[in-house]
């Protein structure tokens, strides 16, 4: 498909991307969708720290397309949007949970009134309330259904379309119906793909099998993108340099690393910062990074401030479970989620958030086990 003018990224670096590339994209990292996390706030956060010059896709939280068709674009919570993205200056992709086209069709409807970059299929959710309407990594059980799915979508956008998956869908990877079912989603017109290189069995748990992603990468015509397990920047450059993937998508590890982009840009030879950061390096030891981490915890309750002053409560729940995902990434990192449930408001979060940041010392490990 042609890429609509928006999307396009002038880096003025050789980036790693290859096919991603065409799509218009030059800056092949973005952040997965994950539920509860990747609210308007959260991806206003991630773009502060985005090097001037890029603009990384950045993905919502998954969307039920039972409910978009009655849901309303300025109220509900899962559809806010920055001005930017609105606009279209700033790239974001909508991630769809469904499989009937008279539910899909409306939901694509209504979400284009966004101008998002493009869309993405969720096959690669193990929750059982997902599975039970056979969504998610369910879709995965047959190659043909799935890509019917994938033209449902295909047929009510010239937007790209990309779809979510796991390595597999029970308890082993299996690179031969991997191969099957990648390909049937390329001919029924995906433009590119998400390979989490975990089962459904795994969870979150184990070592992310980016070799299989490569592998896949190697037998397909579309662009084919890494996700699992990316904890640093050293992982993502590895995966693009060293797996021939067309690029790298991070997820929790952005929670306790909004930064992170920053440091991949870095990493791969770009040279600007982020606007009001201008001559300073991304943050790197384990001092500055732990510093860095109460500075966007306070810019992230400004922006959920700013976007959800109607849902103050449901504000203070996001910001809690933001705390907690990253939690595992800090040392004593239950106590600091522990503070943030006490608090009352949002101007009483900020005055826990500063008072702990004052009192006590919070390293940032490098890896979870």
């Amino acid at each position: 498909m042609t890429p609509t003018p928006e999307s396009t990224l002038n880096v003025g670096v050789d980036m790693p991307g290859g096919r991603m590339a065409s799509l218009g994209v030059r800056f092949p990292v973005m952040v997965a969708p994950m539920v509860g996390i990747s609210h308007v706030a959260f991806r206003a956060m991630l773009r502060r720290y985005a090097p001037k010059g890029l603009d990384p896709i950045i993905f919502t939280e998954m969307l039920s397309t039972r409910r978009l068709p009655s849901e309303r674009l300025e109220t509900t919570a899962e559809l806010r949007c920055t001005e930017g993205e609105k606009s279209g200056a700033e790239l974001f992709v909508p991630q769809l949970l469904g499989n009937e086209e008279r539910f899909i069709t409306p939901s694509i409807a209504k979400l284009s009134a966004l101008r998002p970059w493009g869309y993405d299929i969720n096959m690669g959710c193990p929750a059982t309330h997902v599975l039970k309407h056979n969504w998610g990594v369910r879709l995965m059980g047959e190659p043909k259904y799935a890509a019917d799915v994938v033209r449902l979508v295909r047929a009510c956008t010239d937007r790209p379309v990309s779809v979510k998956m796991r390595g597999g869908s029970d308890k082993i990877c299996d690179l031969n119906y991997l191969d099957e079912f990648t390909q049937a989603l390329e001919e029924g017109g995906a433009d590119w793909l998400t390979i989490h290189a975990r089962t459904r069995e795994q969870g979150h748990e184990g070592r992310a099998d980016w070799q299989l992603v490569s592998e896949i990468a190697k037998r397909r015509k579309v662009a084919v993108v890494a996700n699992g397990d990316i904890q640093t920047s050293a992982d993502a450059v590895s995966i693009l340099r060293d797996f021939g993937v067309d690029g790298v998508m991070v997820a929790r590890a952005a929670t306790v690393r909004p930064w992170i982009l920053w440091q991949i840009a870095e990493d791969l030879g770009w040279q600007e910062s982020p606007m009001g950061r201008e001559g300073e390096r991304a943050p790197r030891s384990r001092a500055e990074e732990s510093a860095e981490f109460f500075r966007a915890c306070l810019f992230l309750i400004d922006e959920l401030d700013h976007h959800f002053n109607d849902r103050p409560e449901d504000a203070l729940k996001k910001f809690s479970f933001f705390a907690a995902t990253g939690s595992r990434w800090f040392m004593f990192g239950h106590a600091f989620w522990a503070v943030t449930k006490k608090a009352k408001s949002i101007g009483h979060l900020r005055e826990l958030i500063e008072d702990y940041r004052d009192r006590f010392d919070h390293p940032l490990k490098e890896r979870i086990i």
